[in-house]
């Protein structure tokens, strides 16, 4: 799976502009209406949160994989 997502890199870019759209979605969602944000809303909100880091780390692995790669290439 991993080397099936580094070689479609549109697709690794499109997980992480869907990553980002969904944390928006849900940042509107909880905050169009601050007094209806329960205990579960706050869980979820804190569950949509992670998708940032997740988003960053899935972008610097393919740049360092294609960092490593370009130099094996030059060398």
């Amino acid at each position: 799976m991993i080397k099936w997502l580094y070689n479609h890199y549109a697709l690794t870019a499109l997980v992480s502009l869907y990553y980002m759209a969904l944390v928006g979605y849900g940042t509107y969602q909880v905050f169009s209406e601050p007094s209806a944000i329960t205990a579960a809303t706050a869980t979820a909100y804190a569950t949509i949160m992670a998708l940032p880091p997740a988003s960053i780390g899935l972008i610097k692995w393919r740049l360092e994989k294609d960092n490593v790669q370009g130099h094996s290439e030059k060398d």
